[in-house]
Parts: structure tokens; sequence; C-alpha cells
């Protein structure tokens, strides 16, 4: 069976966890919980703040949202993701109203023309825009600022983890964001996650914040919070998986190649439009099947050859818990999207002639049309 996603397990991610179980330090304090965050930041050229999984580090952007933007009354959210974004803005919400808009069938982010429409009758000082990079396709939050400059935007960008938006790495222009290292993403720590910000008083909040409020008194807390902080031994795998960071994008970068070459000439088949000023993070390569095949028959397709795939992301309305929390517009393209689309395996551990394999697959199905 061809893995929807095998991550790549560097040996010296290998020997940086065998390190840090040797240490003893394998919860939430030891020297690599520095190294890797140091590390990331480097990278991103922001403040890093490492976390027990994306989830954990999304709703902590939540919590820097209502801290930073108390008067914020309305959340624009899109209406085609993974829950984890919505539910972790409703956790704790203070807004009034959470309001989505549709997709684009171009890019499976939010359809720009109906995003800029809906910003332009809303007050700035009381909402706030959510932006996540739907399976690693890049929105362009530089280019949203400078035309909304009063606008607060914040990022879910765990799948768009070292994706760009013109020359920044997505998820560092907006007051903060997160990032997951789930073992499906790009690099991985098992499970761990980020918060990312440049701003000084959300980085000191959310350092207290993950762990329970804590001040410099031990064993004082000044506020209702959680436990979101990452092992030592996850943050020596991340570490390792940083180091090797070249590599394993490097091998993305080459599979990722060889499919938009390949699904650019056939006729039934689509991908993701990229945004001009930005580069995709090559987290997963997403599918549009012009066909009357649903996405069960080409999984089934698919599953009888070796080949796992996923779905596209549904529609929030299909998540029984959150019909009535979000002011539904349209969901006309969100809808064909979750019919039409699926993710297939991108990882860095394929080989050449499973990409051909998956390839091939492709291409018979989309000739059944």
């Amino acid at each position: 069976m061809i893995k929807i996603y095998e991550p790549m397990i560097t040996s010296k991610t290998k020997d940086y966890a065998k390190q840090a179980i040797d240490s003893g330090w394998i919860s939430s304090q030891g020297e690599f919980i520095s190294r890797a965050s140091n590390k990331l930041s480097e990278i991103m050229g922001a403040k890093v703040i490492l976390v027990s999984n994306g989830t954990s580090a999304t709703h902590c952007v939540s919590r820097a949202l209502n801290l930073k933007k108390p008067n914020v009354k309305k959340l624009i959210v899109p209406n085609n993701v993974y829950v984890a974004a919505w539910n972790c803005f409703l956790l704790d919400s203070k807004f009034d109203e959470m309001i989505s808009v549709d997709a684009s069938i171009n890019t499976w982010n939010y359809d720009i023309d109906k995003l800029e429409k809906v910003l332009e009758n809303e007050d700035h000082e009381e909402t706030a825009l959510l932006c996540v990079h739907n399976v690693g396709n890049i929105i362009n939050i530089p280019r949203l600022l400078r035309k909304f400059p009063k606008l607060t935007i914040v990022e879910d960008n765990c799948e768009g983890l070292f994706g760009k938006y013109e020359d920044f790495y997505s998820g560092t222009q907006s007051l903060c964001s997160s990032v997951s290292f789930f073992a499906n993403k790009t690099i991985t720590s098992g499970e761990g996650g980020a918060l990312i910000t440049k701003d000084e008083e959300v980085y000191e909040y959310i350092s207290s914040f993950i762990n329970q409020g804590n001040t410099s008194k031990k064993f004082v807390h000044n506020m209702v919070a959680q436990n979101y902080r990452m092992t030592n031994v996850q943050a020596a795998m991340l570490l390792g998986q940083l180091e090797d960071l070249e590599i394993i994008l490097s091998k993305k970068q080459a599979i990722f190649d060889k499919y938009r070459e390949a699904f650019s000439n056939m006729e039934n088949v689509s991908f993701q439009v990229q945004e001009d000023g930005t580069l995709h993070s090559n987290w997963m390569m997403g599918l549009c099947i012009n066909s009357d095949l649903g996405y069960k028959e080409i999984k089934t397709d698919m599953l009888n050859s070796g080949i796992e795939t996923r779905p596209m992301f549904y529609c929030f309305d299909k998540h029984r818990h959150l019909i009535g929390k979000i002011k539904q517009n349209s969901n006309k393209a969100a809808s064909f999207l979750s019919k039409k689309c699926l993710m297939i395996p991108s990882h860095p551990m394929l080989k050449d002639e499973e990409v051909n394999k998956i390839i091939d697959n492709i291409d018979k199905i989309q000739k059944k049309t």
C-alpha cells in the first residue's frame, strides 16, 4: 500500500530523540526545547513558542486575538477547512458572530473577490480575519493588509508551513499563526506545534498561557490557562527535522514538480492555482477530477491499486455541532470541491516508481469521463 503520508525520520531526528531520552529530560524541560525553538525562529524570522500540537497552537492564536483585539466582535472564516480551525475559535470565543466566505474553485482558499466585498462592508476595528492556507496553498496576506491596513489577520498555517507570500514565510506577517508538526506534516515531531508571532505582548502572554498561566513565582498563576507544552523528546525530533529541512523540502519539491507536469497534461484533472506572489508549501497534492465519479468511487479505484487517498475538507455545515454557530453565505464552491477533489500521496519517502504508479492511476480514472 502506498500510504497517504509517511514522514522522513532522518538519522539526526532519531539521534536527537535518543539523546533526549538518555538525558532523562523527557517532559517539558530540557535543552532541546530552546534549541528547536531558536532554530525555527531563525528560519522564520519571528518569535516561536513550541506547543503540544497544531490544534493547541491554533487555540493559542484565538487567545492571542482576544488579548490584542478585545473589541473584535466578528470573525470572518473560510467554509471548507479542517475542523480544528473552527473549533479553536469557538472554545472560549468572545465573538458575537462568525461569518463564512465561500471558497474559490481555483485556489480552494477564500474566493478573494467575495472576501473583499465582505471586508469592504465591515468595521475593521470590530472585525478580524482568519486565513487558513488550505492543503498548503498560500493566501497573500501582505496584499490583503495593504488593501485593508486596519484589518487584524490571524493564520492557521498548519498546512502552509514553509510556503511563502511575497518575500516572507507564511505565518509571519499577521498578528500570529499556528503550525503543526503532526506525523503527516512536512516536518514532524510526532505530535507538536508552534505559535509564530512578531508581537512581544502576544509572545509573553502565550508563553504563560501554555504553562497554566505561570508567573515568575513558582506555583503562583494569574489566569485560567492550559498545559500545552511540548516535550523535550518532541523538540529533539523537531530539531533533527529542522537541521535536515533542505533535504526534506528538496525531495518534496521534486515530487510536486513531477506531479504538476504530469497533471497539467491531463484534460480532466486540475490542481490548486497559486495566488500571485505566493509559493505553495508543497504539503499535500490536491486534485480536482472533472468526471461523473465522486470521491467514493475514486477512492475505491485507487485503493484497489494499492494507493491511499484523502477527501477534500467538507463545508462546516456537515459538522452537526457547528450548525448555527457560523453564519453561512454561499457554500456552492465548497460543496463542489468536497465532492470532486482528493489528496494523493505526496510525502518525501515516495519512490519514483510509486509516483509513476499514482500518476498512471489518476490518468486512467480521468479518462473514464
